[in-house]
């Protein structure tokens, strides 16, 4: 399925990427790791709990 962002901003966010690669290969390597062994969780929802706008309680309507 194509990504429903325009060529121009993915061609951004891979240049952005490849910035912080460059700027930081290890944490970088980690956070690709967690994606990975992550999936099943879905990149969405790691990404809510790392910009610190969900927990896994709210995630799961606990909260």
């Amino acid at each position: 399925m194509p990504a429903v962002a325009s060529l121009e901003d993915l061609k951004k966010v891979e240049e952005q990427l490849l910035t912080i690669k460059e700027n930081h290969l290890q944490g970088y390597a980690g956070l690709v790791e967690l994606f990975r062994q992550n999936r099943k969780i879905g990149y969405k929802n790691i990404c809510k709990m790392m910009m610190g706008e969900a927990t896994p309680e709210k995630l799961k309507g606990i909260e």
